[in-house]
């Protein structure tokens, strides 16, 4: 397990998402405002339905991998952030999809989170990372621009559609500390 600890003091243990974290992937998303979820469903949203959870934490290893962020004791059990990355039909490609809760956006989690998939992408073979991010998502836009300069962007309907190299993105990461 990868973990962040926060400039205050508050520590997110990065691992795969489980079938058991339903309840805690719920209330992630309950939780969220109807702008995070947009961002991540492309569709406003009041909540995520039950099958779509099912479907989010049903994980085909061989195409996929799924990452959650938790907080740990003494906060409790709560599921922060998560992102994945789902093979494409060339199995060197990959889409990702990366959500950060509200609670915890503009505190550096996101740049990790994709700096860890990046990491994981990259050990299991992935050599391009694609990714569909609404143009109103700025924070997302500039995360991939602070970490990987040399991307291709193209833009249409209000969706950017992003592809990076990997040999293009940052080193590895380490376990690090503080709110960037």
């Amino acid at each position: 397990m990868v973990t962040l600890v926060l400039e205050s003091g508050v520590q997110i243990g990065f691992r795969p998402v489980l079938p058991d974290d339903e309840p805690l992937v719920a209330d992630a998303f309950r939780t969220a405002s109807p702008e995070t979820l947009l961002h991540r469903f492309f569709t406003p949203l009041r909540e995520v339905p039950s099958s779509e959870l099912r479907r989010l934490l049903s994980i085909d290893p061989a195409r996929e991998t799924c990452i959650v962020g938790e907080l740990g004791a003494p906060v409790g059990r709560r599921i922060v952030c998560g992102a994945r990355f789902v093979r494409l039909t060339d199995p060197s490609v990959a889409e990702i999809a990366l959500t950060v809760h509200d609670d915890f956006q503009g505190r550096g989690v996101g740049t990790f989170l994709l700096r860890h998939l990046i990491q994981l992408g990259r050990a299991d073979g992935i050599r391009t990372f694609v990714a569909d991010i609404l143009a109103t998502n700025g924070p997302m836009l500039r995360v991939l621009q602070k970490l990987v300069p040399k991307r291709r962007v193209t833009f249409a309907g209000g969706v950017c559609h992003v592809e990076f190299d990997l040999a293009e993105a940052p080193a590895p990461i380490a376990d690090v500390a503080g709110d960037r």
